[in-house]
């Protein structure tokens, strides 16, 4: 489910043989699941120049289960998704996590090696997708706000549980959309018949990509919903070694560094 990036290891606040949380304790490093670009970067930026917190961080490498173990206590935290993956995740499993902190924004985008704009794509063409139902969403209404297809006009593009391929009231190249799990859309790029990889900021730059430079289509940051956030279970919420993450992740030296290493690529939202 994930690898280690950082030396160390933490267990949230433990539990004592009567059933109560025992004392944290404050130099004990924090166990955070995260992407590897830009997320566990960022940490590990803010692992240097923080005092307040020693972090221990392991790279996702199932989003899938990256929630679940925040939710079982297996770690204490994570920093890889979205909002609107986050709630899908929620709705899916009855399980509540706490939103600590809205840190970036990754403009997703559109990704060839076949092509350099959107009007080059045949008839027939293969678009892969991402698999999950926000960024399957997500991937739809970047085609749709292209001209390439059209969505149900009845649609709430907010409700992005609710847009699939189901969704789709017109396609005039008979595209062929291809949903495919969410890290492994870019491993598609060269395939034959394979026009279009639809991908995150984060997965286009693990993978060698520009988001400014290299992009064919991208969406809008303006009004997007899809902010990156630092995540925690209720039980490690109220830890202050967590509080002090969220509060650094939200600072303006962070903001600053992210501007400075990722250009237009990451936006941080203060």
């Amino acid at each position: 489910m994930f690898t280690t990036a950082a030396c160390g290891s933490s267990p949230s606040a433990s539990t004592d043989a009567t059933g109560d949380s025992a004392p944290v304790d404050a130099a004990a490093p924090l166990t955070i699941l995260a992407s590897p670009v830009p997320h566990l970067e960022i940490l590990e930026h803010l692992d240097e120049i923080n005092d307040s917190f020693t972090l221990d961080i392991k790279t996702v490498t199932d989003v899938s289960a990256a929630n679940m173990a925040v939710a079982d206590g297996s770690v204490d935290a994570n920093f890889f998704q979205h909002v609107p993956y986050l709630r899908d995740w929620e709705a899916q499993t009855g399980k509540q996590l706490v939103n600590l902190a809205s840190v970036h924004l990754e403009p997703t985008s559109m990704y060839s090696e076949k092509i350099t704009s959107a009007d080059q794509i045949p008839d027939g063409a293969d678009i892969v997708v991402p698999s999950s139902p926000s960024n399957l969403a997500r991937g739809l209404l970047l085609l749709e706000k292209n001209g390439l297809i059209t969505l149900d006009a009845d649609l709430d593009p907010e409700a992005v549980t609710s847009i699939d391929l189901l969704s789709i009231k017109d396609n005039p190249r008979n595209l062929n959309i291809v949903p495919v799990e969410d890290l492994m859309v870019l491993q598609s790029i060269r395939d034959n018949n394979v026009y279009g990889v639809i991908a995150a900021s984060s997965l286009a730059l693990e993978s060698g990509y520009d988001p400014v430079d290299d992009a064919v289509l991208s969406e809008s940051p303006e009004n997007n919903p899809y902010v990156n956030v630092f995540v925690a279970s209720q039980e490690s919420a109220v830890d202050p070694r967590v509080k002090d993450v969220a509060e650094a992740l939200q600072s303006n030296q962070a903001a600053e560094w992210i501007r400075e290493e990722y250009g237009n690529a990451v936006l941080p939202v203060n």
